[in-house]
C-alpha cells in the first residue's frame, strides 16, 4: 500500500514505524502477557533443572541426570564443580616430576612451573591443573605426549624420560606434628633411541 508523502514527518520517520521506544518496551510486554509468562517460566525451571541435575551428588540419579543435561548445561556456561573442597578433601599431595636422561649419561629433572610470586600463581594454574590430571591413572593418555613433549624441548640427547609422582600425607593445620616424609613412585619411562 502506497502512503501519502505527507505523512512522513520532518526527520523522514514513517510514524508507522515502531519507535525505538516501543522496541525498547519490548521486554515488559513479553514479561505481561500470558504466553510470554509461561515461556520464561518454562524457560527458568528448564535452567533450574539444569543447575540442579549437574551438581547432584555422585551416584546413579547424578550419571543419568548428567548424560541427559551436560550438552544444553555446557551450552549455556552453567557448568560447575565443587568438587575441590568439598564433600572429601585430600589427605594426600601430590606433585609430578620428570627425569630425563641424555646420552652422555647425565640428568636433569624438571619440575612444572609452580607457586611464584604476585603473578606468577595465575600464570602458572594451568600447570597445576595438568599436573591434577597428569598424575591421574585414569588420564593415562597424556603420559606419552607429555614424556614426548619434555624430550623435545630439553633435547637433543634425550634418551630416557622417566615420569614420577611424589606423594606425602597432609599433615592436620596446627596439630604439631612433624610433616611426612614424601614418597616417591615412577608413573611412566619413555626410552627413545
Amino acid at each position: 500500500m502506497c502512503r501519502p508523502a505527507d505523512t512522513r514527518t520532518v526527520a523522514g520517520v514513517d510514524p508507522a514505524e515502531p519507535s525505538s521506544e516501543a522496541r525498547r518496551r519490548l521486554g515488559p510486554r513479553i514479561e505481561s502477557s500470558a504466553g510470554g509468562q509461561v515461556l520464561l517460566g518454562v524457560f527458568i525451571a528448564l535452567l533450574a533443572v539444569l543447575v540442579v541435575g549437574w551438581n547432584l551428588p555422585a551416584g546413579q540419579l547424578h550419571n543419568r541426570a548428567y548424560r541427559a543435561t551436560h550438552v544444553p548445561t555446557q551450552a549455556l556456561g552453567l557448568e560447575q564443580d565443587w568438587a575441590l573442597f568439598a564433600p572429601d578433601p585430600r589427605g594426600f599431595g601430590v606433585a609430578v616430576h620428570a627425569t630425563l636422561t641424555y646420552r652422555d649419561g647425565h640428568t636433569r629433572r624438571w619440575d612444572p612451573p609452580h607457586n611464584g610470586l604476585l603473578l606468577a600463581p595465575y600464570r602458572t594454574y594451568r600447570w597445576q591443573k595438568y599436573v591434577e590430571r597428569l598424575r591421574a591413572d585414569d588420564y593415562s593418555g597424556l603420559w606419552n605426549p607429555t614424556a614426548r613433549w619434555l624430550a623435545r624441548e630439553y633435547g637433543p640427547g634425550v634418551t630416557k624420560v622417566v615420569l614420577s609422582r611424589t606423594f606425602r600425607d597432609v599433615a592436620v593445620p596446627g596439630s604439631g606434628l612433624p610433616r611426612p616424609k614424601a614418597g616417591n613412585f615412577d608413573f611412566y619411562t619413555l626410552d627413545l633411541p
